[in-house]
């Protein structure tokens, strides 16, 4: 077959299929010149649907359905244009500002000392192993104390002999044996025997180097054999019955920091564990560099699970102030700040708030709310103002007010 036989064979299928559709299809005619057929090539009779072609027979009929279907046409944009949004509300409540102040705060032994001796010698015992604790009063270290030991002795004869001579000579005085000077100088050397002899003791202790206080030892570098002088540190001692923990609060909560206030902390070393504290010790003035204030407090360590030196951070709360909540998702913003959608006689209202503070679920603000007034949470994008709306639950008789609708 011809070509050009073929191109006329294949238009009349596809105009006959056109055809066809419009005759089945009462939408096919917008379809088409939505897709750019001009109106003209689109014959009327082609693209009514048959109860359509049937009424169109007479031109009563005509006018009748024309009637009808603008008639129906007219109540389904009004009903189109008055459609009712569904939405949930929730209702505003009154919650308190969480004022706290959260900082990074250092950890300290309730009481840490580095022990130094008192004296100059040689170690000859440790008394004490790394990381164990000691009692007040245990001995740590002894330095050789042969020469301190033959002082106390001679300390001792020399005592015996001042107090022998003194008693004699009290005895002597009583018979005018000897004269007032010479019982004055025997009680002279007597009460220098004495104090002698107090010296060596005192010489010998210190040949022991003791614990101040109970506490935990830390490592040392000293060894039995090694000479030590007073510029010697032996150990660390800490007390960690306590931790100090000191944090910095801004300037602008200097004023309400009290001797006392109960604080929490946390350390990355024991996740998912709070300890309480209370604040024993604050600064008595702001720092000029930082514009803070530096607080200590003191938390209890019975477990021992708390070292000097670990970071924490610290919460320090103070009474809060009652202000109107919201629900988090009923937050919206546009241009002219931040917003929510309140109920009024079954209709949408805007209502401009400021945010004072968000929390986990809620969101503190101020405006013209009050406990009680419905916002929207959910539903928010169909919501324009002043147009009806009506709430999940409530009776579907609500969207008759709307004017224009059927009952």
């Amino acid at each position: 077959m011809a070509f050009w036989k073929q191109l006329a064979l294949a238009l009349i299928l596809g105009l006959a299929g056109i055809i066809g559709w419009g005759a089945l299809d009462p939408a096919a005619r917008p379809r088409l010149m939505a897709a750019g057929v001009p109106e003209v090539l689109l014959p009327q009779w082609a693209f009514l649907a048959p109860a359509d072609s049937a009424a169109a027979a007479t031109p009563k009929a005509e006018g009748a359905r024309r009637g009808e279907t603008g008639g129906n046409r007219g109540t389904g944009g009004g009903a189109g244009g008055a459609r009712v949004a569904l939405v949930v509300t929730a209702p505003v409540v009154m919650s308190e500002t969480a004022d706290r102040v959260s900082a990074i705060g250092t950890a300290e032994a309730a009481r840490t000392v580095a022990v130094f001796p008192r004296a100059t010698g040689m170690v000859t015992e440790i008394g004490f192993t790394p990381g164990a604790k000691v009692e007040a009063g245990a001995a740590l270290v002894r330095l050789d104390d042969d020469s301190e030991k033959i002082a106390l002795e001679q300390a001792k004869a020399a005592l015996q002999d001042a107090d022998a001579r003194a008693s004699r000579n009290e005895r002597l005085a009583e018979t005018r044996a000897i004269s007032a000077a010479e019982l004055d100088t025997a009680r002279f050397e007597l009460s220098k025997a004495r104090l002698a002899l107090q010296e060596a003791e005192l010489n010998l202790s210190r040949r022991v180097i003791a614990a101040p206080f109970a506490g935990i030892v830390g490592l040392t570098s000293v060894e039995v054999g090694d000479m030590v002088s007073t510029s010697t540190e032996i150990v660390t001692l800490d007390d960690r019955s306590a931790i100090k923990v000191e944090f910095r609060v801004p300037e602008a909560f200097a004023a309400r920091v009290a001797i006392g206030q109960p604080i929490e902390v946390a350390t990355p070393s024991q996740p998912g564990a709070l300890f309480e504290g209370k604040v024993t010790a604050v600064g008595s003035r702001i720092e000029a560099d930082s514009r803070t204030l530096v607080t200590q407090a003191t938390v209890d360590n019975p477990d021992d699970r708390l070292r000097p030196g670990m970071s924490f951070a610290v919460t320090l709360r103070f009474p809060g102030v009652e202000k109107t909540a919201v629900p988090a998702p009923s937050v919206q913003w546009d241009r002219d700040g931040s917003y929510v959608w309140t109920i009024d006689d079954g209709k949408a209202k805007r209502s401009g708030v400021a945010i004072i503070e968000r929390n986990a679920d809620t969101v503190l603000v101020s405006g013209d709310l009050k406990p009680g007034d419905p916002v929207v949470v959910e539903g928010i994008q169909s919501v324009r103002a002043d147009a009806p709306v009506r709430t999940a639950g409530d009776p579907e008789k609500l969207a008759n007010r709307v004017e224009g609708t059927k009952p």
